[in-house]
């Protein structure tokens, strides 16, 4: 019922904001750095938000355990994210509240895992670096919202996995309970109805990507946790290969990784190559969902992790020196000199 409930509320939130966004130009604009040939509608994320409000409230008429911290991180996020899609917000104040909602995270987590605080230097530099982790995540997953199709693809691509997980994986309680993990889909799934088009209706913005990548980021980290595998980051495969590598390229070659750019493969090969945006998005996330169906393989048939590390991050490696050859050649022949080159043609 609950999901039903959550399809009719966020359709009608999307058919209400439509013209809403357009009256207030709460729009996408075109400029010599974006990937659409049109204004599109942003902020349609909010939906993300919502659906995650419509089953925390459901959690609590039930009377079920209540995730009331993850549910604060996520909505200082929301917020921010939302106000930063309708008037830029700065970016040290983004990162801030980033780090708070992080730590509602991590707070989360202690509570369902029961995870031991403890004063000592190897502890604490665990927490940061999962804190760390998070933050960069956030920010490597917003920058996948540059594509139709791509954001939601490649979180579909992942979710699928997950829930198979969640429920085969686990012969008891999940690692979460897969109702959240369904209503992300559907959510997804609704979104992906509007932007995964020739011309999409609406992107995701910032509240949506940020959201989505707050969200992902708590389930592979309650799985990395759960069960001490920390093969499921690759979960974050596409994400590491594209915006990781990315954000690499750019910091060597002097660049501001924050400042507006089209220099990730994907932009190349749609802006510069005139790819279709949904074929390229569909092959990202194609090699998610691979990444994602081999971790629920191998620990559904309970493969070593010393033997799933060795195979998953050899397969790994090889694909992003795949991406880093392609993307050279996309480039000219060189992946540094030309970045500066690239920034001003385009």
């Amino acid at each position: 019922m609950i999901y039903l409930i959550t399809l009719v509320i966020l359709l009608l939130s999307l058919y209400l904001y439509f013209p809403i966004a357009e009256k207030h130009h709460i729009l996408a604009g075109v400029n010599n750095r974006s990937s659409h040939k049109k204004p599109v509608i942003t902020a349609a994320g909010f939906i993300f938000y919502e659906a995650y409000l419509i089953y925390f409230i459901n959690t609590l008429l039930n009377g079920d355990y209540i995730q009331w911290q993850w549910m604060i991180g996520l909505t200082i996020l929301a917020v921010v994210s939302f106000i930063d899609d309708l008037n830029d917000v700065w970016f040290l104040i983004r990162l801030f509240t980033q780090s708070i909602a992080v730590v509602f995270m991590l707070w989360q987590l202690q509570d369902l895992f029961s995870i031991t605080i403890i004063m000592s230097a190897p502890f604490w530099m665990v927490v940061a670096l999962m804190a760390g982790t998070a933050v960069g995540l956030f920010n490597l997953y917003n920058f996948m919202d540059g594509l139709n199709g791509m954001l939601g693809g490649i979180t579909i691509s992942a979710l699928v996995p997950l829930l198979l997980i969640d429920l085969f994986v686990f012969s008891a309680k999940g690692f979460v309970d897969p109702m959240l993990i369904g209503v992300t889909l559907l959510a997804v799934v609704i979104f992906m109805f509007f932007n995964f088009r020739p011309q999409p209706k609406c992107f995701s913005g910032d509240v949506g990507s940020i959201v989505l990548g707050y969200v992902m980021v708590y389930f592979v980290f309650s799985l990395v946790v759960k069960t001490g595998n920390i093969n499921y980051i690759l979960m974050f495969a596409v994400t590491f290969m594209e915006a990781g590598l990315t954000v690499l390229q750019r910091l060597f070659a002097g660049e501001n990784v924050f400042a507006p750019h089209r220099i990730h493969l994907f932009q190349l090969f749609c802006n510069e190559f005139y790819k279709s945006h949904r074929l390229v998005s569909a092959v990202y996330s194609g090699i998610q969902f691979v990444f994602g169906l081999a971790l629920f393989l191998f620990n559904y048939y309970e493969v070593a992790i010393f033997i799933q590390t060795i195979i998953l991050w050899s397969v790994f490696i090889v694909i992003c020196v795949a991406y880093l050859l392609i993307k050279r050649k996309k480039m000219g022949g060189h992946l540094l000199e030309n970045v500066k080159l690239f920034a001003k043609q385009n």
